[in-house]
């Protein structure tokens, strides 16, 4: 949404051998990302329904391919970092995600709200499974396609929890997680969308749903 400034900054670093497709998903922009993109050559897609989580579902449902990565044109997501967690995923992990909680790795945008909330549900997710999860929100991640298609992930994807919906997911059923370091620069353009109260609080929610699954409540 209004992110030309972040796409002119980011996209001619882009190596498009990583990928298959660079698929851009519009919210309703107005300061040219989608003249900006097309010109590039990107395929563009229109967010049909409101809120990030839904928009990325929505996208994901329209690609044709094993793997997804999430990358955010915003700055906060260094290019120079796709080709390890490509890497990764080739070796067959399920879910990879840059981390700007593993040392030596930082971020320049966080708040102490924000840092607070990724610890604190960051640690919570671990306790669902065996893998030592470190950031469990950020945005930048490959996952194998079908997570969100199995799993229930769909009925459990209530509010902004796409993200750590995936590393919990993840964890709660074993599947093969990663993580590699990766610093978040300070976002280039643009303006936050984040409801820190609103979406902590559905990120908790939907924590405490996959609690009582474990245990074999279906909720």
């Amino acid at each position: 949404m209004n992110e030309v400034d972040g796409l002119r900054h980011t996209l001619d670093q882009l190596d498009p051998s990583l990928v298959d497709d660079i698929l851009v998903v519009d919210a309703g922009s107005t300061d040219g990302t989608v003249e900006y993109a097309l010109d590039k050559g990107l395929s563009v897609v229109t967010q049909l329904r409101k809120g990030l989580a839904e928009g990325v579902f929505d996208a994901v449902s329209r690609l044709d391919a094993d793997y997804v990565i999430e990358f955010s044109p915003d700055g906060n997501c260094l290019v120079e970092h796709l080709s390890a967690l490509v890497a990764k995923l080739r070796e067959g992990y399920d879910c990879v995600v840059v981390s700007r909680y593993l040392p030596p790795a930082r971020s320049d945008d966080d708040t102490l709200i924000t840092a607070f909330g990724n610890w604190m549900f960051s640690r919570m997710i671990r306790g669902l499974g065996r893998f030592p999860v470190t950031d469990s929100l950020n945005i930048y991640r490959g996952f194998r396609r079908d997570i969100v298609f199995k799993y229930d992930f769909e009925r459990l994807m209530v509010g902004p929890v796409f993200e750590p919906l995936v590393s919990a997911i993840s964890n709660l059923h074993g599947l093969r997680i990663s993580e590699i370091p990766g610093d978040e620069p300070r976002r280039v353009g643009g303006a936050s969308k984040m409801r820190v109260v609103y979406n902590g609080s559905c990120i908790l929610l939907m924590i405490v749903r996959c609690y009582l699954r474990k245990i074999g409540l279906r909720v």
